[in-house]
């Protein structure tokens, strides 16, 4: 399968990256181009592999699949650069809302898709959230989410939701990052004790509970409960926490849906 990258910045980069470490190479030919060489040169020399195009056109003339990894901004003139050379077996997937699926397939011949990725995909983990044009038939849907789940856990959403289901998803992990660096140096001020050890027992401490929660079947109140006793040390600090929670994460989701909508766009930023 020969799939195509139209950007190769951050999350184009990221995408290239996780495709390439996670896909035998008889499986896969990667074709990029990008409009500062600088980065795609970055890319190439560790995965020499990598075919280099020199327009968007030519990286559409090459590939199966096609991924447009560009800013908002510039989705919807790089879409009517390449139209001409838009087979109607195509694939073309978008990775950012500058451009609605119903709008895609207004102007373009071909299968579309629309995919939310994630920096947790530098682990080949988190979610990729997907959303498909009216052409695409179940298999069609089933087959690229195939791709997706080389790389994460794809999920399907109604693309009404994706502003807010990209929240939880992708713009999660600096949220929680943020969080976690706070108890951390919480940790630092009142116990006094290093940094560098107050950072390794938080992120330690964040894998373990990753992995109750997504391979030993725990709920977050199953958590709660085992490591809560009442009356307990940890109860009495969650009672620190009620309070001062209460109604942040919704004042966090209004406040990036509103962003959104000043931008015209439903996906986080474009990372």
């Amino acid at each position: 399968m020969r799939i195509g990258f139209i950007g190769t910045g951050s999350m184009g980069g990221m995408l290239v990256r996780a495709f390439l470490q996670s896909t035998p190479s008889s499986e896969l030919q990667v074709v990029a181009c990008n409009r500062s060489p600088e980065k795609l040169a970055q890319l190439t020399s560790r995965f020499p592999q990598i075919e280099t195009a020199a327009s968007p056109e030519e990286t559409v003339s090459r590939s199966d699949i096609v991924f447009l990894c560009v800013k908002p901004g510039d989705a919807k003139g790089v879409i009517q650069q390449v139209l001409p050379y838009i087979r109607e077996n195509h694939y073309f997937i978008s990775i950012n809302s500058a451009v609605m699926l119903d709008e895609m397939e207004a102007v373009l011949p071909c299968r579309v898709s629309k995919v939310i990725p994630s920096i947790t995909q530098v682990g080949l983990s988190g979610v990729t959230l997907a959303m498909h044009g009216s052409r695409m038939c179940a298999e069609e849907q089933r087959y690229i989410e195939s791709w997706l789940a080389k790389i994460s856990k794809p999920i399907a959403v109604e693309e009404n939701d994706l502003r807010v289901c990209s929240d939880l998803s992708s713009c999660g992990p600096a949220f929680l990052a943020v969080m976690l660096r706070e108890f951390a140096m919480a940790a630092v001020r009142q116990g006094g004790i290093p940094r560098d050890l107050a950072e390794s027992l938080v992120k330690e401490m964040t894998q373990g509970v990753g992995k109750l929660l997504t391979e030993e079947g725990f709920e977050f109140e199953d958590i709660i409960k085992r490591v809560a006793v009442p009356g307990g040390i940890t109860a009495e600090g969650i009672k620190v926490l009620h309070p001062s929670l209460h109604g942040v994460f919704d004042q966090l989701l209004v406040t990036t849906r509103s962003k959104s909508k000043h931008h015209g766009s439903s996906a986080p930023e474009s990372k």
